[in-house]
């Protein structure tokens, strides 16, 4: 997706930005072919997701996304917030593959460059305005709670701790309503297709909290006693989205270490005809047997053989190895090392997928949405366990309600945040990110 068209989007429907993607040329910058295991021609594309926040987003997506007709697999990874998707280009398209992931409640967009950057700064920018609602409301309310711990027996007058109470209570509606927002979302997107997800027991616990908070405000005779959880649930909140954001900060920076080995090659070649005229053309539109003009400074656009000239390439893309090379007359180029010295022209032997570099790059985005036998193992107990806490905090609350049923809410909404395995799944994507970066 050019620059131009993201910004004429406005001014395009839906369906047309959609089938934007489907132009061959377009389409070739986030997909390759592949053969099927009948012989068939199949299209594997990459996606760059938003808005996922655990390990069940990725089970939803998958699921909307093996359910468009014609999609042969899907592997979708959290971590790095990208889906490979496998598809038959005579049943389906991947405008369609898009729609599906949108209609999901996520985002989605070719995994290139520019759209993909645009998406993360979107996604960071809104990420970071839910934290600072969050921590500063819960800096806020502990304030305001703060008297109630260090008061001794008596020295706080009634009517001042119930204005006290309300003042927590107006400070927690915006992280309700805002900043917790994410987890309500995932919850019931995961509700709805029949899966338990990461953010159902933080939706339960955040929202029993506010419940029974409120109960205690405004009846403190009543069931709910008179006891305020408000600056619990504010500070649990922040927190949680302060290890989410960390999080999302390991896999952008993950995402644009990827980009950049992608913006070695560059968009545009230098064609030289029979005549010796020169066009320039996009890069994806090379066959081979073309002969190429490459300035100095510019990226070598296919796999060929120098045909004309002498210069040194970095190859480091390649081997790691910082020294350049020299190259003569007959020498192998590779597509994505850099001409360094002087204007030479080449006969492109390996376009597109062919090339060592888009090799390298498949391999990368490989490893980046393939996720180890380790954490997959984590995902499938991740929903039973939840399930069992789910059961576990129903069962305290009912047995607390014949010891003791001032204290059955609280109980149950300790066992539903102190067991949210939340750290489970975030720590596991969280720590593949960091190694990937080295």
């Amino acid at each position: 997706m050019t620059a131009a068209a993201i910004a004429t989007a406005a001014a395009t429907t839906p369906a047309e930005a959609l089938a934007a993607v489907d132009d061959p040329v377009e389409q070739a910058r986030f997909t390759r072919w592949v053969q099927g295991a009948q012989g068939e021609r199949l299209a594997e594309s990459s996606l760059q997701l938003g808005g996922l926040h655990c390990a069940a987003c990725a089970g939803i997506i998958e699921q909307a996304l093996v359910a468009v007709p014609g999609v042969r697999g899907a592997s979708v990874s959290a971590a790095v917030q990208r889906a490979s998707v496998r598809w038959d280009p005579q049943r389906t398209q991947a405008s369609a593959l898009i729609a599906a992931v949108r209609d999901a409640g996520y985002e989605a967009v070719p995994d290139a460059a520019a759209p993909a950057r645009a998406l993360r700064r979107a996604e960071a920018r809104q990420a970071l305005w839910r934290l600072f609602v969050a921590a500063f409301c819960a800096m806020q309310v502990m304030m305001l709670a703060t008297p109630g711990y260090v008061a001794r027996a008596g020295e706080l007058a009634p009517d001042l701790r119930q204005l006290l109470n309300w003042g927590s209570w107006l400070l927690t509606l915006p992280v309700l309503a805002f900043s917790a927002g994410p987890f309500f979302a995932g919850a019931w997107r995961a509700a709805k297709m029949r899966r338990i997800g990461m953010d159902l027991p933080v939706a339960l616990g955040v929202a029993i909290t506010f419940v029974a908070g409120t109960g205690a405000t405004f009846a403190p005779d009543g069931p709910f006693g008179h006891e305020v959880y408000f600056d619990s649930l504010t500070m649990f909140v922040a927190v949680l989205l302060g290890a989410r954001y960390v999080e999302m900060r390991a896999r952008h920076r993950a995402a644009e270490a990827l980009e950049a080995s992608l913006a070695r090659l560059p968009q545009t070649a230098w064609r030289v005809g029979a005549d010796g005229s020169t066009e320039a053309l996009a890069v994806h539109r090379l066959v081979p047997g073309d002969r190429v003009r490459v300035p100095a400074g510019e990226a070598f656009p296919a796999d060929g053989t120098l045909l004309e000239g002498c210069t040194r390439v970095d190859e480091s893309l390649l081997s790691g190895e910082s020294a350049p090379r020299a190259k003569g007359a007959g020498a192998e180029l590779v597509a994505g090392s850099l001409n360094l010295e002087a204007p030479v022209l080449m006969r492109v032997e390996r376009v597109g997928a062919d090339t060592r570099f888009e090799a390298i790059v498949s391999m990368m985005r490989s490893a980046a949405t393939q996720r180890p036998a380790l954490a997959r193992a984590a995902d499938r107990w991740a929903a039973p366990f939840l399930a069992i806490v789910i059961v576990l905090a129903g069962a305290a609350a009912v047995v607390w309600s014949f010891i003791d049923a001032a204290q059955a809410v609280r109980v149950a909404v300790s066992v539903l945040i102190v067991t949210c395995p939340c750290a489970l799944s975030l720590a596991a994507p969280a720590t593949l990110v960091a190694a990937a970066r080295g």
